[in-house]
């Protein structure tokens, strides 16, 4: 590995982004360093402190162990790179009130990085990033979210009834949708708009199909509605979801039809591709049952498991952007350890974040999955 004579400064940014991502805490990354440096002397967590604060400087030799300890490379530790933070606007995440910290912190990392390792393999396949194709509309007064929702349905053309992939639409928009498990359900997904960049979501796996869809779909509201003064950005998105997926004057009809049950709700999931628990809110926010009859349904499906997994499952959705740009890195660079390196990252890490089919060479050369 070659650097200047200048001993080149890590960004501390990315040092802790490269940290979180892998959930490391300061100490734990120390004990690491310390099985690496293979010296009596041992590393503690006051070092590692320092060096991300970048009040002390990294020797080259201790650079390549901090890229080694965090899955990273050398180059990647020391580039000049933006990261977002929840409080800037652009960032954004669907979660439980009990989601500790910890787990926010590392999947703000996670997604910061992603974003930084997209960006990078579309340079180096000479492919740029897509555009993303709206503009957000601000939602006060007599537009509201339900608004939006209903003008991007007409500017799509899409027909009435049910959206067959949400990951379609929203990667025909130009966002980049990146799904993988979250080591469990405390975050459903989280998305980052920069300005002047496309829209990341990451959706986690680990949750059902159709709560898939319907988070992404949240996703999407924040980046096509900006709240006015006063107006709550989570409410906002959610109200959007619900209306682009199952708009009020089709699902209306559906809803008062016959009588909301059980039952009832998974013939219209299988229809509306939303799950049975979205059905029954929307039956409630649309005046169509009581809150009395919707916590008394609510207490039906809770007591027969629904609201960890629903019978009739949705069919899964893949996304096609995504992993175009990393197959087309694998076949510029010519294998999946140089792509990897030119994201600034190891060829396990790029397989556990896109998937092993996805940096395939094989697959890359052929154009199939």
């Amino acid at each position: 590995m070659l650097f200047p004579l200048d001993e080149p400064a890590a960004n501390p940014q990315l040092l802790v982004a490269a940290r979180e991502a892998l959930g490391l805490t300061q100490a734990e990354l120390a004990d690491r360093l310390s099985k690496l440096s293979g010296s009596s002397a041992k590393t503690n967590q006051s070092y590692v402190s320092r060096v991300e604060k970048g009040t002390l400087p990294l020797a080259v030799d201790r650079l390549q162990q901090f890229a080694a300890a965090l899955e990273s490379t050398p180059e990647f530790l020391i580039a000049e790179a933006k990261l977002w933070s929840l409080g800037e606007g652009c960032l954004y995440h669907r979660n439980r009130r009990s989601t500790k910290a910890s787990t926010l912190r590392r999947l703000h990392a996670q997604i910061n990085l992603v974003r930084l390792y997209l960006a990078r393999l579309a340079d180096a396949s000479g492919t740029p990033l897509p555009t993303f194709a709206v503009s957000p509309t601000r939602v006060e007064g007599v537009v509201g979210p339900q608004t939006v929702a209903a003008q991007l349905r007409a500017q799509l053309g899409l027909a009435d009834g049910a959206i067959t992939s949400v990951t379609a639409v929203a990667e025909r928009l130009g966002a980049l949708v990146v799904p993988m498990p979250l080591g469990g359900r405390e975050v459903d997904a989280t998305s980052l708009h920069p300005p002047g960049e496309p829209p990341v979501f990451v959706v986690n796996t680990d949750a059902p199909i159709d709560r898939q869809r319907f988070t992404l779909t949240h996703e999407l509201g924040h980046c096509v509605c900006t709240p006015g003064a006063g107006a709550d950005a989570e409410e906002m998105a959610q109200a959007f979801a619900a209306e682009f997926l199952a708009p009020r004057a089709l699902i209306y009809p559906d809803l008062t039809a016959s009588a909301v049950t059980p039952a009832r709700l998974l013939q219209l999931k299988a229809k509306w591709r939303i799950s049975a628990a979205a059905v029954l809110r929307r039956s409630a926010d649309l005046a169509v049952i009581t809150d009395s009859r919707y916590r008394t349904i609510s207490a039906q499906i809770s007591a027969l498991g629904w609201r960890t997994e629903e019978p009739d499952p949705l069919p899964a959705e893949t996304p096609q952007l995504v992993p175009a740009i990393v197959r087309a890195a694998v076949q510029a660079t010519g294998s999946v350890e140089a792509a990897a390196s030119a994201a600034g990252t190891t060829p396990a890490r790029l397989r556990s974040l896109f998937g092993d089919a996805v940096t395939d060479e094989n697959s890359s050369r052929t154009g199939n999955d």
